[in-house]
């Protein structure tokens, strides 16, 4: 199953030098894959939650960026 990921969130420091990316995707009948990406000038960390729908499964938990 190949999931879509929605951008809901991208930021860059100028100072660090880090940049944080999150996305969600729906899966379907099932609830939301929320994945938050760091990426440092050293590593590249990757977390992913799922969060189990209660109900209906319909628009995603948050709004997306526009690109």
């Amino acid at each position: 199953m190949k999931l879509e990921y929605e951008l809901i969130e991208d930021g860059f420091d100028d100072t660090t030098h880090i940049r944080t990316m999150t996305e969600q995707a729906l899966v379907p009948g099932k609830g939301w894959l929320i994945r938050t990406t760091l990426y440092t000038p050293h590593h590249i960390t990757a977390s992913v939650v799922f969060v189990p729908a209660t109900g209906g499964v319909g628009e995603g938990l948050f709004e997306p960026i526009s690109p």
